[in-house]
């Protein structure tokens, strides 16, 4: 199974933390004021090359996706023709890599036996 991953980046979001120091009045002389932290959040949208089999497009059927340093996210079949290819996900500005794996349930009654198919080469993505 050749998977391929398409890295879009859409429209941003801004997250503001504060950091700062309590200092300890009294006197000048200390270090200035530290500026806040303000990271930027993407919205980028992962997209794959379908899987063909019956079992990844069928009930107990679907993909995951690894990113780095993330929990991981289940693209499930839910109805149609087939399963999903693509998510949409929000990353801070980073490094991340990212792969793609199908799974099939392997009973005809989409138990939990489920099997899954190798991970698709990783992909470095840089998010600004």
């Amino acid at each position: 199974m050749k998977r391929h991953i398409l890295f879009i980046l859409g429209s941003v979001l801004t997250l503001v933390l504060v950091a700062g120091c309590s200092g300890g009045g009294g006197g000048g002389g200390g270090s200035p004021p530290m500026t806040p932290v303000t990271p930027t959040i993407h919205t980028v949208t992962l997209s794959w090359a379908p899987n063909h089999e019956t079992g990844v497009n069928s009930a107990g059927g679907g993909y995951q996706v690894s990113i780095s340093g993330q929990p991981t996210i289940n693209v499930p079949f839910t109805s149609g023709l087939t399963a999903p290819t693509s998510t949409t996900v929000s990353l801070i500005t980073g490094t991340y890599t990212v792969t793609v794996r199908a799974y099939a349930a392997l009973d005809a009654l989409g138990g939990s036996n489920v099997s899954f198919s190798a991970a698709s080469q990783p992909i470095t993505v840089n998010v600004p």
